[in-house]
Parts: structure tokens; sequence; C-alpha cells
């Protein structure tokens, strides 16, 4: 009976070295993975936005927006201010 008790702690006694060997592991990660989270935090909330249009895309947007100036040209640049 004792051998079989003793048996149990010793299997239980590794298990848990085997846990805190992994805590200790992750416990040294943390603190490269708080400076990327201080880094990510520093950015700009597009620094990751990405324009994946392609050149001849852009320059069709910017020759559709001087179409669409063209025929608003006989508009007065600036309004009156109502007094």
């Amino acid at each position: 009976m004792s051998e079989h008790f003793l048996e149990e702690q010793l299997k239980r006694i590794r298990e848990m070295t085997e846990r805190m060997a992994r805590l200790q592991a992750r416990a040294a990660e943390l603190p490269e993975e708080f400076e990327r989270e201080r880094a990510t935090a520093r950015q700009g909330p597009l620094e990751e936005v990405r324009d994946l249009r392609t050149y001849s895309s852009i320059r069709s947007t910017a020759d559709h927006a001087d179409d669409h100036g063209a025929r608003h040209s006989s508009r007065p640049a600036s309004r009156n201010r109502r007094k």
C-alpha cells in the first residue's frame, strides 16, 4: 500500500514539475509579447492597412475624379455666408 502511495506521489510530482517548467517557459516569453503589444499600440490605427489597388486602377479613379470636377466647374468656388 505504501509503495503504491509513493508511486502516485512521485507521478504527481513529475507532472507538477513538467507543468512548472512549461509555465516558466511561458513566463519568459511574456516580456517579448508585451513589447510587441507596446510597439503595436504606438502605431496608428491605419498602420497595417495596405493599398492593394493597382497603378492603373488608381489612374482611372483619378481620371474619374477629374471628369467629376469638370462637370461642376460652372459652380462658384466659394459660397457667401449668410448673415
